[in-house]
């Protein structure tokens, strides 16, 4: 099975639209919002790898993410804003099948911070984990001093019933040889059923 068959191809939340990483993605488009000083900035000072140059950078990323849906490594997400269609973002979705467990990140320009947008991404992508692919587990990390991911990170771990597993030290080098520390949370799929046995979910639109 491909990835073509494995990933939803658009995500519909409330206020997001998850269009695929694919040829339908206007490099030009994209480069002039990562050409933006509080992409450059603030966005991506603890994601520094998003921090696009040149324009054959923004399409070498595009021809990566597809190569990792084609295989069933990853699924890249442009994210737009429904109300009028302008990018905020940029996410991915990163299952590892026989560890049974899935990730996701996310970058959000500056512009875009403080509207529960990640929060909102987030919530997508742990229902899809457990109620889509069955895994078990669902964990993601942001640096140590990178309060507004933290954050966001924390209100939706603790939606899902999640935790805090710790600081894990010198773990995610970066481009320039600075390696990092990284605060680690995971959500379970016992926690998960315990938490939303009340509610509804998959609240979203998804198309394959």
């Amino acid at each position: 099975m491909t990835g073509e068959r494995l990933f939803p191809d658009r995500i519909e939340t409330d206020r997001l639209a998850f269009e695929r990483f694919d040829e339908r993605v206007d490099p030009f488009e994209f480069y002039e919002f990562v050409a933006r000083d509080d992409w450059r900035g603030a966005a991506t000072e603890h994601m520094p790898w998003f921090r696009f140059e040149r324009l054959d950078e923004v399409v070498a990323f595009v021809d990566a993410a597809e190569r990792k849906w084609a295989d069933g490594e990853s699924a890249r997400y442009l994210l737009r804003r429904r109300s009028d269609d302008a990018i905020v973002g940029t996410t991915a979705y990163t299952p590892e099948w026989e560890a049974r467990r899935a990730g996701s990140g996310i970058v959000l320009a500056r512009e875009y911070w403080g509207n529960e947008y990640g929060l909102e991404r987030a919530s997508a992508f742990v229902e899809l984990t457990f109620e889509t692919y069955d895994l078990e587990a669902y964990y993601t990390t942001c640096a140590a001093g990178n309060e507004p991911s933290r954050r966001m990170i924390e209100k939706y771990v603790e939606r899902y019933g999640g935790r805090h597993e710790g600081l894990l030290r010198q773990h995610s080098p970066r481009p320039d040889g600075e390696v990092t520390d990284q605060h680690r949370f995971t959500i379970t799929e016992r926690e998960y059923r315990a938490a939303t046995a009340d509610r509804e979910t998959l609240g979203f639109a998804v198309e394959w």
